[in-house]
């Protein structure tokens, strides 16, 4: 059966190439992805009263909203401040397919082209963002940690699938040793990140000593489980 994709596992980051980081959209709720492509009519006397046609222009745009919050790293007052100073900057649109194939990121320099604020009364604060691409996106083997790290495309990246048995805990990673955990997902029907190596808030530990991962909620048996590493 195939995996589903919730829509937790899509995620949109501001890429600092300053600083060589992504900034994840602060309390981001939706995320969208759109491309279109325009027409051209290229009807002839051949054409027998049909019409026909190729594509033209492409285009592609990322919508999205979430709460109002004031997040250190990037939230909505950095927006605005980069829509007044009319700001170009690198998106990128990051989908965890739950599968060894890893993460799948659409990339590209976008810009700001509307931002409102919704604020209804006795409810939660929100804002609605909505990014013009420039230029054509690349899909790469970029992979986008949650501690913030990006490793680029063409690194030495192991992915290690691995089936838990019922209440397993502790994985043993083939070839891990002396390695850092970039990343993790797991799920049987339903896959949802686990987060990057760190404290107990992380969702996962892991022993570059040994090779053993710890994740802290017990896997329920033929789960599967995706590690990244370096």
């Amino acid at each position: 059966m195939a995996n589903k994709i919730k829509g937790s596992n899509v995620m949109i980051y501001r890429h600092n190439p300053d600083l060589d980081e992504d900034y994840l959209f602060a309390c981001m709720r939706n995320a969208e992805l759109v491309f279109e492509v325009d027409e051209k009519i290229t009807n002839s006397q051949s054409s027998a009263f049909w019409e026909e046609s190729k594509p033209s222009i492409s285009r592609w745009m990322i919508n999205g909203d979430g709460l109002m919050v004031l997040d250190p790293t990037w939230n909505y007052l950095y927006m605005v401040t980069d829509l007044i100073n009319r700001e170009r900057f690198i998106a990128k649109f990051v989908i965890d397919n739950g599968t060894p194939a890893g993460l799948t990121i659409f990339q590209g320099t976008v810009f700001f082209k509307s931002f409102a604020i919704s604020a209804p009364y006795g409810d939660i604060a929100t804002y609605t963002v909505s990014m013009k691409g420039n230029g054509q996106p690349s899909l790469t083997g970029t992979v986008v940690t949650l501690s913030g790290t990006t490793i680029i495309a063409g690194t030495a990246i192991s992915v290690v699938n691995i089936d838990a048995t019922e209440g397993q805990t502790d994985f043993t990673i083939s070839g891990g040793i002396g390695k850092t955990l970039l990343y993790a997902s797991r799920g049987s029907q339903v896959i949802s990140p686990v987060g990057s190596a760190g404290d107990f808030n992380s969702g996962i530990t892991y022993n570059s000593v040994t090779g053993v991962a710890t994740v802290y909620i017990p896997a329920v048996g033929d789960e599967s489980f995706i590690f990244l590493l370096q």
